[in-house]
Formats: structure tokens, C-alpha cells, sequence
């Protein structure tokens, strides 16, 4: 009977936590940035955006580039091929027909790689953004050390030991 009564005292023991094992919620690490979850998230999606619009206007690019490549081809095949009308079109329909085109590549090029510029100054603008929501120290290092802090404006340097 004794040693039932123990093994009963032992297993609510290990049960229950003990008060020293209790984890305080304002001492609990927080997982979140601390940013609202708009810049948080939004930061990712404008740099996805970003790569999505550069490798799209450098496909285009591409396309213009094999385009006036063929434009070329048929020009030095013939010079009758590239003649001008008055208005300033080819008379052949084929050459014109590849100029056109390679014009439209380029502009939507333009177009799609202006929207990864647009976008990357989006996602960097997010990035410092989601920096001001956080302290200068990261909540999981208990001590501080030492710090550093230079103002050039005022031809200031300083240096803080913390124990």
C-alpha cells in the first residue's frame, strides 16, 4: 500500500508543472514581427512581384530582340525586301509586319520592367517599414553586452559596457 500511495504521489506530480517550470505570458517569446500583418506579408508579395515582372519584360525583350533579328535577316536577304514607302512603312508586308511586332515587344517590355522597378521600391519601402515595428535588440538575448553608437553629426563617438 505504501508504494502505490507513492507512485500515485509521483504521477500527479509529474502531472501537474511545478511553479518555477510556469511560463509567464509577458516573458513568453514573441513569434510574431510585431509589424501589422499587411507590411509583414506584403513585403514577400512585392518581392514576388518583383522577380514575376523583371523575368516577364526580360522575356519580352527577348521576343523584341528575335523579332528585329528576323526583320534584319530578311533586310540584308533582299534590299528590295526593306524599302520605305513615303509614309515611312515598309512595303513589304512581311517587314512591316515584323517591325510591328517587334515594337509591341519592346513596349510591353518596357511596360513589365517598369513594374518590377515600381515594385521593388514597394518591397523595399515594406522592408523598412516592418524594421521600425522592431526594438534594436532581438526579446531572446537576456543581456545586452556591449554598444557602440556613432553620431557623425556631431563628430560624436560612444561606448556603453552592460553587465
Amino acid at each position: 500500500m505504501n508504494r502505490l500511495a507513492l507512485l500515485w504521489a509521483f504521477g500527479v506530480t509529474l502531472a501537474t508543472g511545478l511553479g518555477a517550470q510556469q511560463v509567464l505570458p509577458a516573458a513568453a517569446p514573441s513569434h510574431s514581427s510585431g509589424s501589422p500583418w499587411p507590411i509583414h506579408y506584403g513585403k514577400w508579395a512585392a518581392a514576388a512581384l518583383t522577380i514575376t515582372f523583371t523575368v516577364l519584360g526580360a522575356q519580352e525583350h527577348e521576343k523584341s530582340n528575335s523579332a528585329y533579328s528576323d526583320l534584319l535577316d530578311l533586310c540584308r536577304a533582299s534590299d528590295a525586301n526593306c524599302t520605305l514607302a513615303p509614309d515611312g512603312t515598309y512595303r513589304d508586308p512581311g517587314a512591316e509586319q515584323l517591325y510591328q511586332s517587334s515594337l509591341s515587344y519592346d513596349r510591353r517590355a518596357r511596360v513589365r520592367l517598369f513594374a518590377g522597378q515600381a515594385s521593388l521600391l514597394l518591397c523595399a519601402s515594406l522592408f523598412v517599414a516592418d524594421l521600425r515595428h522592431h526594438g534594436d535588440t532581438p526579446d531572446n538575448i537576456p543581456m545586452h553586452g556591449m554598444r557602440v553608437a556613432i553620431d557623425p553629426l556631431r563628430g560624436k563617438l560612444g561606448m556603453r559596457v552592460t553587465f
